[in-house]
C-alpha cells in the first residue's frame, strides 16, 4: 500500500489502464459534493477571468483622452503571458495552492483599487498589470489544482472551469455596465470583492479529493488493458491516491506543504524540457494557431465588416441591434462571446464529448479558413448584399465555437492524459538525472503527480501568446484593410472613425 492510500483501498495491479468512459465524468451522478466540486470550478474560471474582461470593457473610460486602447490590451495581456510563461518553469517543489490562491486574491485586489483611485496613468497601467498576472497565474493554479482529483475529478472539473472563463467574458462585460454609472473609482471599487469571492470558494465551496473520491460509481475504474492507445500508464493511475490531500470545504486538510509527502522531491528544468516536447505539436501549436486567428479577427478585421443599416423589412431582428454603423462592432464583440460560452460548455453543461486529441488541429484551421474568408470580405466585398452582414454574424458564431471547443478540449484531454510523464527508466545519467534510479516509490509518485502539474501548467502560455501575437499584427492589419476599403470607394469604415 503506497503512502497515501486508505487502508480499506482496493490494491490495484501494475498494468497499463484506461478509464471507463461510463458514466463518463460530466454524466456521473450530481451529489452534493460533486455539485460544490462543479460549482467551485465554474466560479474559478468566472472570477479569475471576469476583471480581465471589466479592464477590457473599461477601457475608453480607464485612460486620459487621446491614449490608445491598445496600450491597456497590452498591460492586460503582457503581464498575464509572462506568469503562464515563466511561472511553471521556476517552480519547484509541491505547489502550495491555498498561498497561491490568497496571493492571486491579493494581488488582483490591491490592482483594482490602484486602478480606481490612481490618477496617474503610470499607477493605473502597474494596476492593470498586477490584475493581469493574477488572473494568468490564477488560470494557471485552478488549471493544476484539479490534476489533484484524480482521473475522475480532473476532467469534470477543468470542463467547469472552462465553462465559467466562458461565462466571464458575457457577465464581465455585463458587470461593468451595471456599475458603470457608479463611475470608474466606485464601479472598480465594487468590483474589487470579485477576488476575495474567489478565495471564499476555495476555502469554502471545494470539496477534498477524499470527498469526492467517496461518491465516484463503483463502475468508473480503471480497466486493465493492453490497448496501444491506453491514455494513462502505470503508476500515474494509482497516483490518483498518491496525490496530496486537496483543501477544501469537506475535510479541509491545510497546505499541501503540510503533508507526508518527499521535500527533496521536485522536477528539474532539464527534465520539464523533455516533458514538454511531445505536447508541442498536439497541444500547444494548435492552441496558439487558435488564439491568433481568432483575436486577429476581433481586433484587426471584425471592426472593417460594415454594412448600410439593416432594413428592418428585410432583417428586422439585425435591426433592433444595429441602429448606427458603431453598433456592428459591439454586436460581433457580444456573438463572439456567447458562443464562446457555449462551446466551453460543452463538456460541462452540454455534455457532449471533447474533441480527441488526434483531432486538435481541426479548430485551428477552420479558424485560419474564417480569417482568410473574412480578410478577402473586407477587401472586396464579394458577399451577397442582401445577406452579408448576417452570414458574417453566422461566420463570427463558427468563430466563437471553434477557439472555445479548443480550449476546454487541449485542457480537458490534458488533464486525463498522463501518458508523456516520464519514468525513471528512461532517464539516465547522461541526462544528469540519475539520482532518479534511486528514487523511492513514495517520490516516484510525488514526481509523476508534479509532472502532470507542470504539463498541463506549461500549456497555459497558448493561448496569451497567440493573443499578444494577434494584437501586434491586429493594429496594422486594421488601418491597411481600412484604407483599402477607402481607395476602393467604400467610406463607411472612414465614417465610423470619424463619428468616434
Amino acid at each position: 500500500m503506497h503512502p497515501y492510500a486508505s487502508p480499506l483501498s482496493p490494491a490495484r495491479p501494475h498494468a497499463h489502464v484506461v478509464h471507463s468512459h461510463s458514466p463518463s465524468d460530466s454524466h456521473l451522478p450530481l451529489t452534493r459534493t460533486r455539485f460544490l466540486f462543479r460549482l467551485s470550478n465554474f466560479l474559478f474560471g468566472l472570477l479569475n477571468n471576469a476583471l480581465y474582461v471589466v479592464i477590457l470593457t473599461a477601457a475608453l473610460e480607464l485612460l486620459p483622452r487621446g491614449v490608445p486602447t491598445g496600450v491597456v490590451a497590452a498591460a492586460n495581456i503582457a503581464p498575464a503571458l509572462v506568469a503562464k510563461a515563466i511561472w511553471p518553469y521556476v517552480l519547484k517543489g509541491e505547489i502550495r495552492y491555498a498561498r497561491r490562491v490568497v496571493a492571486c486574491s491579493t494581488i488582483s485586489f490591491v490592482g483594482m483599487i490602484l486602478i480606481a483611485f490612481s490618477t496617474s496613468l503610470e499607477n493605473k497601467l502597474i494596476g492593470i498589470s498586477m490584475a493581469s498576472f493574477s488572473s494568468g497565474l490564477g488560470e494557471l493554479t485552478f488549471l493544476q489544482l484539479n490534476t489533484r482529483y484524480g482521473h475522475s475529478g480532473a476532467g469534470d472539473g477543468v470542463g467547469w472551469f472552462a465553462s465559467g472563463t466562458g461565462a466571464a467574458g458575457l457577465l464581465g462585460a455585463a458587470a461593468w455596465w451595471i456599475v458603470r454609472p457608479l463611475g470608474v473609482k466606485g464601479g472598480l471599487t465594487l468590483l474589487s470583492i470579485l477576488p476575495g469571492i474567489m478565495a471564499l470558494a476555495y476555502f469554502a465551496i471545494l470539496p477534498s479529493k477524499e470527498a469526492l473520491d467517496a461518491e465516484v460509481p463503483a463502475d468508473y475504474t480503471a480497466i486493465g488493458t493492453q490497448e496501444a492507445d491506453a491514455d494513462f500508464v502505470d503508476g500515474e493511475e494509482e497516483d490518483d491516491d498518491a496525490r496530496p490531500r486537496a483543501t477544501g470545504a469537506q475535510g479541509h486538510q491545510g497546505d499541501p506543504e503540510d503533508l507526508p509527502t518527499s521535500a527533496a522531491v521536485s522536477v528539474p528544468f532539464a527534465r520539464k524540457m523533455q516533458l514538454i516536447k511531445p505536447m508541442l505539436l498536439v497541444y500547444i501549436a494548435p492552441l496558439v494557431l487558435v488564439y491568433f486567428f481568432e483575436y486577429t479577427i476581433n481586433q484587426g478585421v471584425a471592426s472593417t465588416l460594415l454594412y448600410p443599416l439593416p432594413d428592418p423589412r428585410e432583417h428586422w431582428i439585425l435591426s433592433l441591434f444595429v441602429k448606427k454603423l458603431s453598433d456592428y462592432y459591439p454586436l460581433y464583440q457580444l456573438t463572439y462571446q456567447t458562443f464562446v460560452f457555449l462551446s466551453r460548455s460543452s463538456i460541462s453543461i452540454l455534455r457532449l464529448p471533447a474533441i480527441p486529441q488526434r483531432l486538435l488541429w481541426i479548430p485551428a484551421i477552420l479558424q485560419g479558413l474564417l480569417l482568410a474568408i473574412l480578410i478577402s470580405e473586407s477587401l472586396s466585398a464579394w458577399f451577397p448584399r442582401n445577406i452579408a452582414s448576417p452570414l458574417v454574424i453566422v461566420l463570427v458564431c463558427l468563430e466563437g465555437l471553434a477557439g472555445g471547443s479548443a480550449y476546454v478540449s487541449v485542457f480537458y484531454q490534458l488533464s486525463r492524459d498522463s501518458s508523456n510523464s516520464l519514468d525513471k527508466s528512461t532517464i539516465g545519467a547522461a541526462d544528469g538525472e540519475s539520482s532518479l534510479a534511486t528514487e523511492s516509490e513514495q517520490e516516484r509518485r510525488t514526481r509523476l503527480s508534479q509532472e502532470h502539474e507542470f504539463r498541463i501548467g506549461s500549456i497555459g502560455l497558448a493561448d496569451s501568446f497567440g493573443i499578444l501575437i494577434a494584437a501586434l499584427v491586429s493594429m496594422p492589419l486594421e488601418l491597411w484593410l481600412c484604407g483599402r476599403q477607402v481607395a476602393a470607394g467604400r467610406l463607411l469604415c472612414k465614417e465610423v472613425k470619424a463619428a468616434t
